[in-house]
């Protein structure tokens, strides 16, 4: 570790400012990939996708949302919900037939 006391002023507060920016820039890295990866309560939940607590609850009763439970409390992880919700997504006719085409293609029937 090198010896403060022995610096100019000057070099001391440029190694003060750089010290400060590479905090802050750290600090922005770590809010903004972990934005996602933030829990959430049931009434943050159902307003994230536009449900009632009542639905919500009945998602989690039959498993069909993912969630985390801690002692009698809910939980909901932002990109786990985000996700899910994207797996929801449905091909459309276009899709469906390229992907049968596609496995045709692959597999011949003779």
């Amino acid at each position: 570790m090198m010896n403060h006391l022995n610096m100019p002023f000057s070099e001391i507060l440029n190694l003060i400012s750089d010290q400060v920016a590479e905090k802050i820039l750290q600090n922005l890295n770590l809010s903004n990939s972990s934005h996602e990866d933030v829990f959430m309560n049931i009434d943050e939940t159902a307003k994230l996708i536009d449900l009632s607590r009542p639905t919500v609850y009945g998602l989690v009763h039959k498993n069909k949302i993912p969630y985390h439970k801690k002692g009698k409390r809910l939980y909901f992880l932002k990109s786990e919900i985000l996700a899910w919700l994207k797996s929801g997504k449905h091909q459309t006719k276009s899709e469906m037939e390229d992907r049968a085409d596609a496995y045709l293609m692959k597999n011949k029937l003779f």
